[in-house]
């Protein structure tokens, strides 16, 4: 396809887009499908995952999970995340690290943990899971939190390292 016939393709493909989305996306955004995406994966059914978002290792991803761009979701010690989550734009979620090994010069091996995200978490932009975290049911993980211990159901954790900053009540009217 010659650089006019594609760039004709663009617009058409960025002008129905923004009908339907409201939003301008990368080229190959708008060429793939994310709910296409995650179904290959084996994600839960009515989960969507952006083509820039990385994802090592097969994690189990629950229903209609979002999974935002520039992710990354590391399942190479073990990963399961729930029904019903949004994974911000910039999160990453890991289940392995490489820190005793670099420090040791190559003398320890790779720490695997494996991390559990529950259901019905929304994760903030840029936040980082660190390996072998359990997050509970219906938690809010602040923008750029770090999240290096467990966060218990119903908590809104936020900072670094994330700290549990309030608890939410189960009606969810103080979201």
């Amino acid at each position: 396809m010659d650089r006019k016939r594609m760039e004709a393709l663009r617009k058409r493909l960025s002008q129905k887009t923004r009908e339907k989305w409201d939003r301008v996306l990368p080229w190959d955004e708008m060429l793939l499908d994310r709910w296409e995406k995650a179904k290959g994966l084996g994600f839960g059914e009515g989960t969507s995952s952006y083509e820039h978002s990385f994802v090592i290792g097969k994690p189990k991803i629950g229903k209609g999970v979002w999974i935002g761009f520039f992710t990354l979701l590391d399942a190479s010690g073990g990963l399961e995340i729930g029904d019903g989550c949004d994974i911000s734009v910039g999160a990453q979620i890991y289940s392995h690290t490489t820190h005793a090994r670099c420090a040791s010069g190559r003398k320890r091996d790779i720490i695997k943990k494996p991390t559990k995200i529950g259901n019905c978490v929304f994760i903030g932009p840029n936040a980082i899971i660190l390996a072998g975290v359990t997050i509970g049911d219906h938690c809010v993980i602040g923008a750029g939190a770090v999240v290096n211990r467990d966060i218990p159901a119903y908590s809104i954790a936020a900072g670094v390292p994330a700290k549990v900053i309030r608890k939410i009540k189960k009606d969810f009217r103080d979201l």
